[in-house]
Order: C-alpha cells, then sequence, then structure tokens
C-alpha cells in the first residue's frame, strides 16, 4: 500500500497540494484516498543546506554539507519546516562542524543519519533526540569524534545499522547496545578505543565489526549476542593473544576474521566447536607456532578446510602447505 504521512493542523493549512493515490489491497478489491504530497522548507531559509522532494516515495532528504558553523547549523532548523519527518539527514566532507549540540534538530525526525568524512569531534547528549524512534540507520564514519552519548542508544528503537568506524573514541561500553533487538550490523572500527564489557542480547546481528581497536584477549562470552544470523565477526589487528573458549556465539558457518593479530596458536578448545559447524576462522598475520598444539587440524574430520589458506605458522609456511605427517609424533 501506499501511504501518505499523517498531517498535523498546521501542515494541513500550508498545503494545498493534495494528489489522489490508489491503495492496492489485499485480495480483488481496490480503494482510494487522498494523500498529501510533502514540501521542502523555503530554500533560502535553510540555505545552504538544500532539501531534496523525491516524489516516487513521497520522500525528503535534507543535505548540510555546505553548513559553515554549529550556529548556522541551529539557525537552519529554526526555520519553518512543513513537515517534520526526513527520510535522510546527510552531512559529508564539512571541516566546519565540529560539535553536534543538544536538541540540533529542534524537532525534526531523520530515518537515516548520515554524518561521514567530517571533522566532527563531538555528539552532545540529546543532539538526536527527535529521531529515538524512527531512525533506523546511524552513519558516524570517518571523523575525529572523542565523545558520543552511548546511553541514548537504547532509545533507538528501530536502530539496525550502526557505524562510527574510523573515529577517535577512547572507550566504547559495550553494554550501550545490547538490547538493540533492531541491530544486525555494527562497526566501531578504528577507533583503537578499549572495549568495556561484552556484547549480548542482539537477537538480529549478522556482522560486528571490532577491528583496529584495543582488544589484546578475548574473554568467555565476549560476543554472545543470541543471535542465530550472526555470519561475520571482524577483529582484525587488535593486538589479541588469546581468545577463551565459548568467547562468541555457538551458530553455523561463522566467518571469524583474526588476522594481524597476536595469537601463537589456535587452540583445539576454543576453535574446534565452530568449524565442525562449518565456521570459517581467518588468522593470517600471527605469529603461530605450528607445533602439536595445532595437530588437532590435521585430524581425519579435516577441520584444516575451515582454515583460511592465507594462514600461516611464524615461519612463513602456510597451513594448507604444511606435511601432515609431521603431526604423527603428537
Amino acid at each position: 500500500a501506499c501511504v501518505s504521512g499523517q498531517l498535523n493542523d498546521h501542515q494541513d493549512r500550508k498545503s494545498n497540494n493534495a494528489y489522489k493515490v490508489r491503495v492496492m489491497q489485499d485480495g480483488p478489491h481496490q480503494s482510494e484516498y487522498y494523500g498529501y504530497e510533502r514540501s521542502c522548507p523555503d530554500a533560502e531559509d535553510i540555505f545552504p543546506c538544500v532539501c531534496t522532494y523525491y516524489s516516487a516515495s513521497n520522500t525528503l532528504d535534507l543535505e548540510c554539507s555546505s553548513v559553515e558553523s554549529e550556529e548556522q547549523l541551529k539557525q537552519i532548523f529554526k526555520a519553518d519546516f512543513p513537515f517534520k519527518n526526513f527520510r535522510e539527514f546527510k552531512v559529508q566532507g564539512n571541516n566546519n562542524l565540529k560539535v553536534l549540540e543538544a536538541g540540533i534538530f529542534n524537532g525534526i525526525s531523520f530515518e537515516r543519519i548520515d554524518i561521514g568524512n567530517n571533522n566532527l569531534e563531538i555528539i552532545e547528549l540529546q543532539a538526536l533526540d527527535s529521531c529515538y524512534e524512527v531512525t533506523t540507520a546511524i552513519f558516524l564514519k570517518s571523523n575525529r569524534i572523542t565523545s558520543f552519548p552511548f546511553d541514548e542508544l537504547s532509545h533507538f528503537s528501530q536502530l539496525n545499522h550502526f557505524d562510527i568506524g574510523r573515529n577517535s573514541l577512547s572507550v566504547i561500553p559495550t553494554d550501550a547496545f545490547n538490547g538493540l533487538t533492531a541491530l544486525d550490523y555494527l562497526d566501531i572500527s578504528n577507533n583503537y578505543a578499549k572495549i568495556v564489557g561484552a556484547f549480548q542480547d542482539l537477537p538480529n546481528l549478522q556482522t560486528i565489526d571490532l577491528s583496529y581497536n584495543n582488544v589484546t584477549a578475548v574473554p568467555v562470552n565476549f560476543i554472545k549476542t543470541g543471535s542465530s544470523d550472526l555470519t561475520y565477526i571482524y577483529m582484525w589487528g587488535n593486538n589479541i593473544s588469546s581468545v577463551e573458549p565459548g568467547a562468541f556465539d555457538m551458530v553455523d558457518s561463522l566467518y571469524i576474521t583474526m588476522e594481524d593479530n597476536s595469537l601463537s596458536t589456535l587452540g583445539e578448545a576454543t576453535w574446534r566447536p565452530y568449524l565442525e559447524v562449518g565456521g570459517k576462522i581467518f588468522a593470517a598475520g600471527n605469529p603461530l607456532i605450528c607445533d602439536c598444539d595445532i595437530a588437532w587440524l590435521f585430524g581425519e574430520d579435516q577441520l584444516l578446510e575451515g582454515v583460511s589458506e592465507t594462514t600461516a605458522c611464524n615461519d612463513g609456511v602456510h597451513l594448507h602447505d604444511l606435511d601432515p605427517s609431521i603431526f604423527d609424533p603428537c
């Protein structure tokens, strides 16, 4: 069905451009009703931001990539917005905006927030408060963010995609994500941050990227999301030296990337359970000691097939190139 946005009295008075929409109901019957074409604010009131209306989807986007200051952005959101619900807010390649201030959107909501490749440093508490119930995706990649209100994430009931990779966070509290039942993609990579706690109660998570942070040991239950759809765990470049048994969700065909860390072995108690159910381990760039501790990979069950072909011993020999007979004495 095609459904227009709900209008308040003010919006109804301002908008005279009604159009007829035919709605196809289930079954052989059809019905018709009148909807309203969404309208942008006056262009001069929001300059240098640009509002775009898409007639096919009856949605509005707002791009503010050329905004010159926090104060200018604040004044823009004080303009008269005929409609309060937008599809996307975007700021890309902006060097002027350093702080996203509390209440900046002034009641305007966005389904997607895309603020990437800027010099943004701080997102204040309640900066995104008008978006709690509608936002499905937050993209904050490649800024200089040192402060983010993680405690507010629990209010984003529809959030399915969160990306704050390539920033400058020093600490990331994992419990801020726990309970985000719609979340399916989480990227907090390239912050070189200390990750505190464990990832739990994320029943729809499919991908989690923790690469290039400050994780040196992976404890039991570190990633226990409860998601049967979890497919990819990325932990490149964390200087990880140990992974405890039971560290991750036990799901079929889980891809776990541990490349460029400090693992000296692939312990059977940790990794066998994942390989036995079709999982894949990527462990290139680790100083692996290829002694009897990895002999279990060369048994009749051929679990070595689940280890990437690029995974090598500390002398550079790939595991797949080893002669299995060298483990006969083990």
